[in-house]
């Protein structure tokens, strides 16, 4: 699994879900863009799930195309109340 930014991704993971507004998001959703994206949303779903409170729900989607070869892409969002955005943020990691 070297070849894949596993560290990285979590530690993006990490700092999206640190810098969140004091309100707590009802819903995060990742979405990895890789050809071998499950590794990379293991590494997701395992920060998220240390991090965030309870109920939050989360939706992790592989996006298996790759924008170039040797890219990986991950993009977070997080939604409060009535589905509102309250940040998102785009990772791109090469390999």
């Amino acid at each position: 699994m070297s070849q894949f930014p596993l560290q990285s991704v979590a530690a993006a993971t990490g700092s999206f879900v640190a810098d969140l507004p004091a309100q707590a998001p009802c819903r995060v959703e990742a979405k990895v863009v890789s050809p071998d994206g499950m590794p990379l949303l293991c590494a997701v779903e395992a920060v998220l799930a240390q991090t965030l409170s309870k109920p939050t729900t989360q939706e992790l989607v592989w996006l298996s195309g790759a924008p170039k070869t040797g890219a990986h892409v991950l993009q977070l969002q997080a939604f409060g109340p009535h589905n509102t955005l309250l940040a998102e943020a785009t990772h791109e990691f090469e390999v």
